[in-house]
Order: structure tokens, then sequence, then C-alpha cells
């Protein structure tokens, strides 16, 4: 029983903490995950999963390149580049599910970066964790964790030693 009691909790501290990792390690080498909110990109890009999306210039965005961008100053938005314009230094974009190419052309300023993964479903759960109520309840499921395996410790500690001095009719050369 001990051997499950430690596996399950080990096993859930390293699920939280690499759910963590996946969130904020990508931000150290300038890859920002985002949380893909429309299905124009799918298949590529399914509603719910997590996009990360790697800073850089949009000179070295190609035509067929997926391109993250504002479209306005709260609103993100992923699309594939159809056509690009040198002159006026803008791209032309569609979304993968959409019929028709994007109305507007989208300036080489508004370019945040190209994504270079996603990891489906992942977004739900970024969603709520990012949310204030969110973070409160993960932080305390990684201390709850952590308080259950620190009392598996004790429990399995006391029984051996209960068990030993019970069993032999000796002390424990030990304590």
């Amino acid at each position: 029983m001990k051997k499950v009691w430690n596996f399950t909790t080990t096993a859930v501290l390293i699920v939280l903490l690499a759910f963590i990792a996946i969130m904020y390690v990508p931000k150290l080498v300038g890859i920002e995950p985002m949380i893909v909110l429309s299905g124009s990109m799918e298949p590529a890009y399914s509603v719910g999963s997590l996009l990360y999306v790697r800073h850089m210039d949009a000179s070295s965005i190609k035509a067929g390149d997926p391109v993250t961008f504002y479209l306005d100053d709260n609103t993100l938005v992923t699309h594939r580049v159809v056509k690009i314009d040198e002159k006026n230094k803008c791209f032309t974009t569609k979304g993968d599910a959409n019929n028709i190419e994007d109305g507007s052309a989208v300036s080489f300023d508004n370019v945040i970066g190209k994504p270079v993964f996603n990891i489906p479903i992942a977004g739900y759960l970024a969603d709520r964790v990012s949310q204030p109520m969110g973070k409160i309840i993960y932080i305390a499921a990684i201390i709850t964790d952590m308080i259950l395996i620190y009392m598996g410790d004790l429990i399995w500690s006391a029984e051996k030693d209960g068990g030993e001095n019970e069993n032999s009719g000796k002390k424990n050369p030990e304590k």
C-alpha cells in the first residue's frame, strides 16, 4: 500500500509541476504560450489547444507559414500567410478552415511571430489556471499533494516502528 501511495502522490506532484513548466519555461527562450479560441485554423490548431509562438521579425516569415499577429489592440489571431506585399510591408492571411482570405492586410509591425508547436486540449486547463481562483486552486493542489506525501511517510514510518516493536518483543535499536 505504501508503494501505491508514494507512486500516486509523486505522480500527481510531477504532473502539477510539469504543467507549470510547459506554461513558463518556454518564455525563457522567447516562446509565448497562447490559447486557441476559434476553429479558423483547424485541423492544424484545434480549439482549446495551447499554441506556442516564437517571437520573431516579420521579415523571416514566408508565404505558407502560420503567423500570429495583432488584429487590434486586444485581439491576437493565428492565420496562414497567403501573400506577402514587400512594398507595403504587409501580409494577406487566411485561416485554414476559412473559405476566403482575411478582409484586411496584416502590417509587419503587428506580427508577434510564428507558432512552433501546440498541445491539444491543454489550453482549456491553462485558461482555468490563469484565472485568480484557478491559481489559488492550483497552488492549493500542489500544497495538498506535498502534505499527503509527507503524511504517507509519517504513517508508514509509525506503522513500521510500531510493528517491529510488537512482533519482536525487543526495543528498536534505531531509537
